[in-house]
């Protein structure tokens, strides 16, 4: 019930409350690299929407028990990031199954070193980009004037939030849980350090 709520308030905040204009951020723009101008917390934050669903194929699909299966979900938040997540946590309440979905070889590679360093890289190197200089004037003010800044915010902050919970809930059993906090690299780093050795 919680996650259909928040699923809800997500999509009320996208409708009714976030500003209506463009505040001179445009979503074709810098999908296409054309970031002058756009201050670098604004691209890091937008760059890390596409980073979160690759953090959520590595903690979904090798947990895959619930009532639905997860890659749909993980797949369509490519597009619209937290409002399809939800859903998922929303409706997979029925106790888990003792055999997961998918392919192993697929689990495998989702839970190697390569991958898991190759995700923890990219995060990295995205919020890199903030010490260029950013201001966090500039970015309160792209919150309130752009519609694009406005719901990518509000989502980023609710995919942080289910990163965090799902580690918690996937892998109950992992040290290090606390560095899940850190955003989109935490839950990579957590799977790292708890990594099996291949048997």
């Amino acid at each position: 019930m919680v996650f259909l709520v928040l699923w809800l308030l997500l999509i009320g905040y996208a409708v009714f409350l976030a500003p209506s204009g463009s505040g001179g951020i445009e979503f074709g723009a810098l999908l296409l690299g054309d970031w002058e101008g756009v201050d670098p917390l604004v691209l890091a934050v937008f760059n890390s929407l596409g980073i979160f669903p690759l953090v959520f194929l590595t903690l979904l699909i090798p947990n895959d028990r619930l009532r639905w299966p997860a890659w749909p979900f993980a797949l369509v938040s490519f597009g619209v990031g937290a409002f399809s997540l939800l859903l998922y946590f929303a409706f997979g309440t029925k106790p888990p199954e003792k055999k997961r979905r998918g392919p192993e070889t697929l689990h495998r590679i989702l839970r190697s070193k390569a991958w898991l360093l190759f995700v923890a890289a990219i995060s990295i190197i995205n919020f890199l980009t903030v010490l260029r200089g950013f201001s966090l004037e500039a970015y309160a003010e792209a919150f309130r004037t752009s519609s694009l800044v406005s719901v990518m915010t509000v989502d980023w902050l609710v995919l942080w939030g289910l990163s965090i919970y799902s580690i918690y809930r996937f892998e109950p059993s992992a040290k290090f849980k606390p560095l899940a906090i850190l955003p989109v690299v935490g839950p990579i780093l957590v799977l790292l350090f708890n990594r099996k050795r291949p048997s």
